[in-house]
C-alpha cells in the first residue's frame, strides 16, 4: 500500500465520523486519536457544561429581595412567592426545582451544589464568539490581534502529561459532546479522542495495511508503523467506548430524558458507571442567547425551559453517581459566556451583559453562594453589572484541590498568579490528615462505622457557634430522619446516631443559616 494511501485512509478511519451513544454524537479530537489516563492515586473527574448563548443570571438566582430588580425586569421578572427558597436568602429560578428529584433545587438543599455569583472579567467583551473563546482558555484578552489557541483544560493536561503524545496510555483523555471545545486544545493538539459509531467502525482494514517492499528501514517506515499503531488504537479505544457505555447504561436508574443534554448527562453516567477511565467530560446546551421569549408572567419562556433540562439532567445524573457510590469522584461546573443585561428589553427577553452566575456540583462541594448580592442600584457605564468574582477562580481550585497540580503550576497553566481560593470544594487531603483538615472549618468530617447497620457516629465540624439543623435523607431525596436541630458552639462535636433505616446509601446534610455541607453514609443490614 502506498503511504500517501495508508495515510488518508488511517485519518478516515480516526477521525470520519463522531461515535453516537443514544443517538448523540460523541466527540473530541486530536490530529490522531490519542488517549490517555491519570495515575491511580487521582480517579477524580471534571464536567463541564457550556451554557452556549449567555445565561441569565438575575433571572437564574432570583434577587427576590431588591425591589430594584422588579424595577428593572417590570415584566420579565420571577415574582418572591414563585421563586424557590431553599437556603438562607437564597431564591432559585422555579424552573431548577423540576423534574422527578427535584432538580438543582433540591440539590442545593442537600448541599450538592453551589452558586457562584457575580462571574467576570474585566473589561468584558460582548461578542459571542470572543467571549466564549476567553471563557474557555482561560486568558482575559479582547484584543482581536492576540489569538487565543489552546483552552486551560488543554494546558494543563500537555502539562501533567509531558510525554504526549509519544506515550498514549489506555483510556480516552477527555471526551467533547457536541462540538468542539476550545478548552481541550493544547499546543500539541486536541487533548481527547475522535472515534466514529462504534455499530459501524472498522478502522483500516488489515487486508490493504501492507509495506511497498522497498520501505524497511527508511523514515517512511518508521512513520507508517506509528500511524499504524495510531489507527489501531483507535478501534480498540472505540471498542472501550462502546463496551464501558454498555456495561454502564443497565445501572442507571435516573429518568432522563431521550434526548437533549439529558441524554448527554445519561451518556456520562453510563461511561462512568461502565468504567471509562475518562478525566474531563464537555457537554452543551444551547439556545441561552434570549433576546426575544425569555420569560413570561407565568414563567414560562425560553429561558425556564433551558433551566428546567438543566437542573433535572444534573440532578438524575447526581441521583446515579450517589446511588452507585461514585459522586465522591465527579465535580461538575457550568460556563456561559456572559450574562444579560439587568434592563429587560421589548420583546420579554435581554440582551447581552457581563456578569452571570455559575453552578459547581458533586458531593465534594462546600454547598452555598460564594459572591455578595448584585447592586442593582449601581450598574457600569453599559448598564451592566460590576462582576466581583474571576471567571478563573474555579478553574484554579479545580486544578489545584482536585486534580493536585501546585500552586505554581497552577498559575502557568492559568497565566495569572491573583487568584484568591473561594473554597468552592471540600478538601482532597486523603488519609489521616483529611478529618484535621476539615477541622477549624465548617463541615461533616465523617461517620464511624461506614457502612453502619443501625448505631454509627457523626462527626461536625464548626468555625464559629452556629444553629444547626443535621438530616439524613435518601438518594431519591426523601427525607429519613432528622438527627440535629440546635445550637452548637464552634469546634468539634460527636453525634451519635441510632437509625432504623433500610440497606442503602444516604445522603447526610449540615445547614446552619445559609450554608451547607454533604456526606454520605452507607447503611448494610
Amino acid at each position: 500500500m502506498k503511504r500517501r494511501t495508508f495515510i488518508k485512509s488511517a485519518a478516515v478511519a480516526a477521525a470520519a465520523s463522531p461515535l453516537m451513544l443514544k443517538g448523540i454524537p460523541l466527540q473530541a479530537g486530536t490530529p490522531l486519536p490519542v488517549l490517555a489516563q491519570l495515575p491511580q492515586d487521582n480517579d477524580k473527574i471534571l464536567l463541564i457544561i457550556q451554557l452556549f448563548g449567555g445565561n441569565d443570571g438575575l433571572n437564574t438566582v432570583i434577587p427576590a429581595e431588591d425591589d430594584a430588580y422588579y424595577k428593572l425586569r417590570p415584566r420579565i421578572a420571577v415574582q418572591k412567592k414563585d421563586a424557590l427558597n431553599k437556603l438562607g436568602n437564597t431564591y432559585l429560578h422555579p424552573a431548577l426545582g423540576k423534574g422527578s428529584r427535584g432538580g438543582m433545587a433540591q440539590m442545593l438543599e442537600l448541599g450538592t451544589l453551589s452558586i457562584v455569583q457575580g462571574v467576570g472579567y474585566d473589561n468584558p467583551n460582548l461578542s459571542h464568539f470572543r467571549s466564549t473563546d476567553i471563557w474557555l482558555s482561560g486568558i482575559n484578552s479582547s484584543d482581536p490581534n492576540v489569538r487565543l489557541e489552546t483552552g486551560w483544560v488543554g494546558r494543563y493536561l500537555e502539562k501533567r502529561y509531558p510525554d504526549f503524545p509519544a506515550s498514549l496510555p489506555d483510556h480516552p483523555l477527555a471526551i467533547q459532546f457536541g462540538g468542539f471545545s476550545l478548552a481541550l486544545l493544547s499546543s500539541k493538539g486536541r487533548m481527547g479522542i475522535e472515534v466514529t459509531d462504534p455499530s459501524g467502525q472498522k478502522g483500516v482494514g488489515s487486508e490493504v495495511d501492507a509495506l511497498d517492499p522497498d520501505s524497511p528501514n527508511t523514515a517512511y517506515a518508521t512513520e507508517y508503523a506509528f500511524i499504524a499503531d495510531i489507527a489501531s488504537r483507535s478501534n480498540k479505544y472505540a471498542q472501550a467506548v462502546k463496551d464501558a457505555y454498555a456495561a454502564g447504561l443497565p445501572k442507571l436508574k435516573g429518568d432522563y430524558k431521550q434526548s437533549g443534554f439529558a441524554g448527554q448527562m445519561a451518556s456520562v453516567g453510563a461511561l462512568i458507571a461502565g468504567g471509562l477511565k475518562t478525566k474531563v467530560y464537555v457537554l452543551s446546551m444551547g439556545g441561552f442567547d434570549t433576546h426575544v421569549t425569555q420569560q413570561f408572567d407565568d414563567n414560562t419562556g425560553s429561558h425556564p425551559s433551558l433551566l428546567t433540562a438543566l437542573g433535572d439532567g444534573v440532578s438524575q445524573f447526581m441521583y446515579d453517581m450517589t446511588r452507585l457510590g461514585l459522586a465522591d469522584r465527579v465535580v461538575g461546573i457550568t460556563v456561559s459566556e456572559f450574562g444579560r443585561r439587568p434592563h429587560e428589553n421589548g420583546s420579554f427577553g435581554t440582551d447581552h451583559g457581563a456578569a452571570s452566575v455559575q453552578f459547581v456540583f458533586g458531593t465534594q462541594v462546600n454547598s452555598g453562594v460564594f459572591g455578595n448580592a448584585y447592586d442593582l442600584k449601581n450598574l457600569n457605564s453599559n448598564g451592566d453589572l460590576f462582576y466581583q468574582i474571576d471567571y478563573r477562580t474555579v478553574y484554579a481550585e479545580i486544578l489545584t484541590d482536585w486534580f493536585g497540580l501546585t500552586q505554581q503550576e497552577t498559575r502557568e497553566v492559568l497565566q495569572k498568579d491573583d487568584l484568591d481560593p473561594l473554597n468552592v470544594l471540600k478538601s482532597q487531603v486523603s488519609g489521616a490528615d483529611s478529618g484535621a483538615t476539615a477541622r477549624g472549618g465548617f463541615a461533616i468530617t465523617g461517620n464511624y462505622p461506614n457502612p453502619f447497620t443501625t448505631a454509627t457516629t457523626l462527626e461536625l465540624s464548626l468555625d464559629r457557634t452556629s444553629d444547626v439543623v443535621v438530616e439524613i435523607t435518601s438518594v431519591s431525596g426523601r427525607r429519613m430522619m432528622r438527627v440535629l436541630d440546635r445550637r452548637l458552639d464552634a469546634g468539634v462535636h460527636r453525634i451519635p446516631i441510632n437509625a432504623d433505616l433500610p440497606t442503602g446509601t444516604y445522603i447526610c446534610t449540615m445547614r446552619t443559616g445559609g450554608r451547607s455541607a454533604t456526606h454520605i453514609m452507607q447503611c448494610v443490614r
